[in-house]
Parts: C-alpha cells; structure tokens; sequence
C-alpha cells in the first residue's frame, strides 16, 4: 500500500479579510488600494464569490519600496549612518 502524499501550499484565492490580513492593513485600505489600481482587484472564482490570488498578494508585498521610516509608534527616519544595506 502506498503512503498518502500531503502537499502544503499557500491557498490559491483569499477573501479580502485574509488579503488585508495576510498585507497588514485593513480592509478598507485593500478596497481603496484596489480603487487606486495599485492592488490588483480580486477576481470572480464563482456566481457571487471573489478572492484575491495568493500569489498576487505576494507579487505586490515584494513590490512595496523599502520604507524610510522606522517601525512603531512616534516613526521618524533614519538617520543616514544607521542604515544598513544588506
């Protein structure tokens, strides 16, 4: 008898809940990134159903610049001398 086989892999549409999630913003941050043509808009799996690809998700994140601001709360710029390039 042969062994099952369990293959993981990022889901292939996601609700926008889970694109804001999965993006760190919320979600009317997607709908007004999506109104702006910077998010691809999601797309029609089924009558009534929309997701947005996993992977086009990614594709934008990967897109993003690198930010000039530090992370938190009180954010301000770095300085020149403490960036790093990597």
């Amino acid at each position: 008898m042969m062994a099952k086989v369990i293959i993981q892999a990022p889901p292939l549409f996601v609700p926008r809940e889970d694109a804001a999630e999965a993006l760190g913003i919320s979600k009317s941050t997607v709908e007004a990134l999506v109104r702006s043509q910077d998010l691809p808009p999601p797309r029609e799996i089924s009558r009534g159903r929309v997701g947005w690809l996993w992977r086009e998700l990614v594709e934008f994140a990967e897109s993003r610049p690198v930010s000039q601001l530090r992370p938190g709360p009180g954010r301000r710029k770095y300085d020149q001398s403490e960036q790093t390039t990597e």
